[in-house]
């Protein structure tokens, strides 16, 4: 179910991202999980993902996704060459990108998320984080055609910024214990 971003039910989005950053999550991965449910909620895509991309090796790796519909289901940890994603359009640009149907541009066509996967719609947003470098991307997919509203859009730069701040404590944490 997407929210609808207009009077009241704008509200609606606003207390469950308000929510999950009031949170407190024991186990690293809980966080990540709580931030893609919310995501999903608002955009209403069937799968979405935050990935991390290495510009310097040209690769994308998934991060963290949750898949909401078997019929469009990405795995944990893949890790393709970062021109077989649509998620090129935001790492070269560092802008969000959305295509609300792949299957009609001849060059999204061709990518495996449409091609093997059925994706039609993508919405992605660049994750910066805390020093202003770029780590990845906040990802929606879905089966069917979607256009989403540019306040949906800036929804999810809202939560791609509280993506990064996990991702950061996460890393810090790692730092610690090492």
């Amino acid at each position: 179910m997407t929210i609808n971003i207009a009077g009241e039910i704008r509200s609606d989005a606003l207390g469950i991202v308000s929510q999950l950053a009031a949170q407190t999550f024991s186990q690293p991965d809980d966080a990540l999980n709580a931030l893609l449910a919310v995501t999903q909620k608002i955009l209403g895509y069937q799968t979405v993902l935050i990935s991390q991309i290495d510009p310097a090796k040209s690769q994308l790796r998934i991060h963290a996704v949750l898949n909401g519909d078997p019929a469009l289901t990405v795995s944990p940890g893949l890790q393709i060459p970062l021109t077989a994603s649509p998620c090129q359009r935001v790492a070269g640009s560092i802008q969000p990108f959305e295509a609300a149907n792949m299957s009609a541009d001849p060059t999204l066509a061709t990518l495996p998320a449409c091609k093997d996967l059925g994706a039609k719609a993508y919405v992605g947003v660049p994750i910066i984080v805390a020093d202003g470098s770029f780590f990845g991307t906040l990802v929606g997919l879905d089966a069917d055609s979607k256009k989403q509203s540019q306040e949906h859009v800036e929804w999810l730069q809202v939560l791609a910024r509280l993506a990064a701040l996990e991702i950061q404590r996460q890393e810090i944490k790692e730092l610690v214990a090492t």
